[in-house]
Parts: structure tokens; sequence; C-alpha cells
């Protein structure tokens, strides 16, 4: 079985998204890490170039704005996942 492909960025400082890289990683997850000061736009494409299952989001981030560029990219199949702290009741814990 192939292992989780997923994206960690952050949308300010990228230390935070370097601490849940290296958590998932060691959890057995395979993890690309785009860094921080990254914009919805730029973590999508990075999820469609590394054929990713998933982006995890560090940071203040507007989830409304990320789905609608999620969508428009046509990366549908790509979840959205909030890394802890992150305040959207709507989204789980990725750990």
């Amino acid at each position: 079985m192939a292992k989780q492909r997923i994206v960690v960025g952050a949308t300010g400082d990228g230390d935070e998204a370097l601490a849940v890289a290296r958590t998932l990683r060691d959890a057995g997850r395979e993890v690309v890490l785009a860094g921080g000061g990254q914009s919805a736009e730029q973590l999508i494409r990075t999820a469609l170039a590394e054929d990713a299952d998933e982006v995890v989001v560090c940071g203040d981030v507007d989830f409304a704005a990320l789905e609608s560029v999620r969508d428009q990219l046509g990366a549908q199949h790509v979840r959205l996942t909030a890394a802890p702290g992150v305040t959207d009741p709507t989204r789980q814990d990725p750990l």
C-alpha cells in the first residue's frame, strides 16, 4: 500500500509547518514541505504538482478561499486540513 502523500505549508512563518511535517513523517506519511509564506494558490499548485492526497495548512488561513482555489484548479481530490492550533472547527486534526 502506498504512503499517503501530504503537502504541509503555512501562510505565515514556516516554523510550525516544519514541526507538523516532522510529526507526520515520523508517523509514516510521505511529506512535501511547502514552507511558510504560501498563498492558497501556491499550496494547491504544489499539491497538484506533487500528486498529493492532502494539504495540511498551518497559520491563519481562510479555508473558504483555499477551497475556492482548489475547486478552480480542479483539485477536488485534494483534502484540506488545518494543523493543530488552527481555529477552524470544521477541519480534522491530521496527526
